[in-house]
């Protein structure tokens, strides 16, 4: 999953709306629009302030939005242990 489908995601099953998260983050909801449709990536600031807001470790985020496709094979077993272990907490 991508980074701006993973932040969609989680704002939408936090019940939370755009513009909230937007105006939580100091972003406008053009540009918070722009992420969750992966038209841009965000800065590891706008990172910090999204995860901020949704009330989740930036790490959880970025991680999250790792397609298990894109790790090596031979690494796929440890992101996998990584990722459980990260989410579950």
């Amino acid at each position: 999953m991508s980074i701006g489908k993973t932040i969609k995601e989680l704002r939408k099953n936090k019940n939370i709306r755009q513009t909230d998260l937007a105006f939580r983050c100091g972003l406008s909801v053009n540009a918070l629009c722009q992420i969750e449709l992966d038209n841009t990536f965000p800065h590891k600031k706008t990172i910090d302030k999204i995860s901020k807001a949704l009330e989740i470790n930036p790490y959880h985020l970025m991680l999250s939005s790792i397609n298990e496709k894109d790790i090596p094979k031979e690494k796929r077993e440890v992101f996998k242990v990584l990722l459980n272990l990260l989410l579950n907490k």
